[in-house]
């Protein structure tokens, strides 16, 4: 169940980082994370009160610390892609969204079968293969900052919203959209990141990105909290593939060789971890 859910999550979060990169292209990244926050908000909040159940205090620490890691991922994955960096930014943080809650489950005592392993250590480099856009010849130099920073964050993300109680259900995702939007208020009040008015962003890809995201947030909850963190993230880690191929539709972006292997990959991994 797990796997499933996690490989949903990964199909929203690729059609939203689709969006929110083309969006960053036309106005500042910081902008895009923020008012996606501010159409999200009142969404999961609704749905959270709706659905209901129990959360205490460390429920909400937890989803306000996910939150604002998970927001500065966002930040950092939108200003790589908006200058074009795209072969340095996405790979990286794709590779660390992945790797991070892995070693955190292994830490917290998880032993997935050997086949599930076996999966794993496919999806690595088949999530670096699906989003390494560069040319022949780059490296993953140059804006490699960006996603260390991005792939820290989104692990973060996943690692931290695990440990909510199963019984608070959504509730931890009102404080984790809270402190994204709270976190990149303050990045943009010392004058690191900038702000926008509502009118001056791609309104309909902000809109879009913030259905997508707050979705696959639920979905990706609904699949850590189904069992194995680490099987979880990893499905759940795919979404550049989802990315590459709406790039190829929208765009009519070429597809490279390597990342035909990579989906190729992708689903091998993937087969790997839903039978193990």
């Amino acid at each position: 169940m797990e796997v499933l859910f996690g490989g949903i999550s990964s199909v929203l979060y690729g059609a939203a980082d689709f969006l929110g990169g083309e969006g960053a292209r036309r106005a500042p990244a910081a902008s895009i994370v923020f008012w996606a926050g501010v159409i999200s908000f009142p969404l999961i909040l609704v749905v959270a009160l709706v659905v209901g159940g129990q959360a205490g205090q460390a429920d909400y620490l937890l989803g306000a610390a996910a939150g604002a890691s998970g927001g500065i991922g966002l930040v950092f994955l939108f200003a790589g892609l908006g200058r074009g960096q795209a072969a340095a930014v996405a790979p990286v943080a794709a590779a660390l969204a992945a790797v991070l809650p892995v070693a955190v489950a292994v830490i917290d005592g998880e032993r997935p079968t050997t086949l599930s392993w076996v999966g794993v250590a496919v999806a690595v480099p088949a999530i670096v293969l699906c989003s390494w856009m560069a040319d022949p010849g780059e490296t993953l130099g140059g804006s490699l900052r960006y996603g260390v920073a991005a792939g820290l964050g989104f692990g973060g993300f996943t690692a931290l919203i695990r440990f909510t109680a199963s019984e608070s259900n959504l509730l931890p995702l009102v404080t984790s959209r809270a402190s994204t939007m709270l976190i990149v208020s303050i990045i943009a009040g010392v004058g690191i990141w900038r702000l926008v008015g509502f009118g001056s962003v791609p309104r309909s890809m902000v809109v879009g990105n913030a259905i997508m995201d707050v979705t696959g947030n639920v979905t990706l909850l609904i699949a850590l909290r189904a069992g194995s963190l680490a099987l979880a993230a990893v499905a759940a880690s795919f979404y550049p593939a989802v990315t590459v191929i709406l790039a190829r539709v929208v765009n009519a972006e070429h597809l490279r060789r390597r990342q035909f292997v990579g989906l190729a990959l992708t689903l091998l991994a993937l087969t790997a971890i839903a039978l193990g």
